[in-house]
């Protein structure tokens, strides 16, 4: 049993004047229920659906709806999708039933009161842009990251408040639907055995996009509206990452700590971390280097299969070698000194060229050292923070910047929406911007991390470093230097790359 349950819906008959019979919405049911099996390989079991014989009472809805969310437990994911009339009644959009009308946004509201963590609503029909979701996602500082992501719901749906949807004239289902369940099984949106919500809507707006163009006289936008934190992502095939090697070996003088691939073009080349057991002379240094070139010259350290095929059996063509005085010297990255390796097919002019005093070539080995090591080490030492409160820190600017990006990407939905025109999004993020500025340049006055909590630490920094992005775009400063075609390119980048950096900080927030 998988942990997302969904609910379908497809009601072709009605009992009721101005309300025609629609015999492709329960082809909808049995396409949308396979591409849930196929593309999210969700369980028949969580599968519940109404309308594969075409009728659908209110009475039936209602208790669908009760029955699925009395099962759904609080860490899982909920979905429902309906197809068939929509129709609008003072202002208000309802989904039209067999035997009557329902609020679309009391269902909307029941399901975002169901324990499930995440819920995502699917609604072909017609004017179905007409509903609004409450608030903004918003990481609390006690909350974790990983109680944040996915956390909320979503509603996509076929068309926006005053636009019919159409069924498909090539296929007995609808256009929207016939879209949504290709975007489910497309294999080109998997990302390391996952698909994200995001890229799901992302790639149905596309398709519509064209549909749009060679259909003007039936045009249909998609409105998709979320209070989520992130995205949902959905584990669609076995991944099993490439396992890139761990060399680690202990001599008398010196520590190989690490050996990293830095593999280019038909270029083979390693890094090697050195820690330096004792205190070693400028001659001791260079004999360890030509030892360990030897060594690392034949080894296979790959970080990815490309690079292992191309470069399988070969010899490494660069090596360059940093030594550092202990552990903490590799996790910061501050070396006392690296030494340079080539062998005769590169450029030995360029890569053993002597430029300043702290680079020479003694015995044919070449030397770079660093002269601000023991400062930049006392620095370190004395600006390290304790865990405790580089975390608690770290959290407090996360829960600020977080809750910034939601209100941006919000606004930005709003845009694709075509509920703001491009000067509204403009305006809205001239309100949000000063405060991103202002938590981004607070994030470069955090105490340096303790080593066991590095790569979370820098991994938080990248993702608030994503979340200053979003103001670069829809600012009044840089208008001029962008197209709006640009602007929109972006920010789905930026949104992307938000995304997947948020799902970093989740996995790494696991080893706290």
């Amino acid at each position: 049993m998988s942990n997302i349950k969904a609910l379908v819906v497809g009601v072709s008959n009605y009992y009721m004047s101005g309300a025609p019979n629609l015999p492709f919405c329960k082809n909808d049911v049995i396409e949308m229920t396979e591409a849930l099996h196929t593309g999210l390989k969700l369980e028949y079991d969580d599968i519940f659906t109404l309308g594969k014989s075409g009728d659908v009472t209110k009475g039936d809805f209602i208790k669908a709806i009760s029955e699925i969310t009395a099962i759904i437990g609080k860490d899982d994911y909920l979905m429902f999708y309906f197809s068939g009339h929509g129709t609008s009644v003072h202002d208000q959009h309802y989904l039209v039933f067999s035997d009557g009308l329902l609020s679309t946004q009391e269902i909307i509201e029941f399901f975002e009161q169901a324990s499930a963590k995440g819920k995502v609503v699917f609604l072909d029909c017609c004017y179905s842009g007409q509903f609004s979701i409450s608030g903004i996602s918003i990481l609390s500082v006690e909350e974790t990251v990983n109680e944040f992501a996915g956390r909320g719901h979503a509603v996509f749906t076929s068309s926006n408040a005053t636009q019919v949807s159409y069924g498909h004239p090539d296929k007995p289902i609808s256009v929207f639907t016939s879209f949504l369940c290709d975007a489910l099984k497309d294999k080109n949106i998997i990302k390391k055995g996952k698909v994200s919500l995001y890229d799901i809507q992302k790639l149905v707006r596309l398709f519509l996009e064209v549909w749009n163009l060679k259909n003007p006289d039936k045009q249909q936008q998609p409105i998709y509206r979320a209070n989520m934190g992130g995205t949902i992502y959905f584990e669609v095939q076995e991944y099993v990452p490439f396992y890139t090697s761990k060399v680690y070996c202990e001599y008398d003088k010196y520590i190989i700590f690490n050996v990293k691939p830095l593999h280019v073009g038909l270029t083979k080349r390693y890094a090697v971390e050195t820690i330096m057991k004792e205190p070693l002379s400028i001659e001791e240094i260079g004999d360890i280097s030509l030892e360990i070139s030897e060594m690392v010259k034949t080894i296979e350290v790959y970080e990815n299969s490309i690079a292992q095929e191309r470069f399988s059996g070969k010899l490494a063509n660069i090596i360059w070698i940093y030594f550092g005085r202990d552990e903490s010297d590799m996790v910061k990255h501050n070396y006392v000194c690296t030494t340079t390796w080539v062998d005769d097919t590169q450029d030995k002019n360029w890569w053993y060229r002597v430029d300043n005093k702290d680079t020479f070539i003694l015995n044919s080995v070449h030397y770079k050292f660093f002269s601000y090591y023991e400062s930049l080490k006392s620095m370190n030492q004395e600006n390290t923070g304790s865990k405790d409160n580089v975390i608690s820190k770290t959290k407090d600017i996360l829960s600020s910047m977080l809750t910034l990006a939601e209100k941006a990407i919000h606004y930005f939905n709003e845009f694709k929406n075509g509920v703001f025109a491009e000067e509204d999004l403009i305006q809205e993020m001239e309100n949000l911007i000063p405060d991103i500025n202002k938590y981004y340049f607070k994030s470069h006055n955090w105490d340096i991390p303790p080593d066991e909590i590095h790569d979370w630490s820098q991994a938080c920094a990248v993702l608030i470093g994503t979340v200053y992005d979003f103001s670069l775009f829809y600012n009044n400063k840089y208008l001029s230097q962008r197209t709006p075609e640009n602007r929109r390119a972006c920010m789905e980048n930026t949104i992307k790359q938000y995304y997947s950096d948020l799902e970093k900080v989740r996995k790494l927030e696991e080893k706290l």
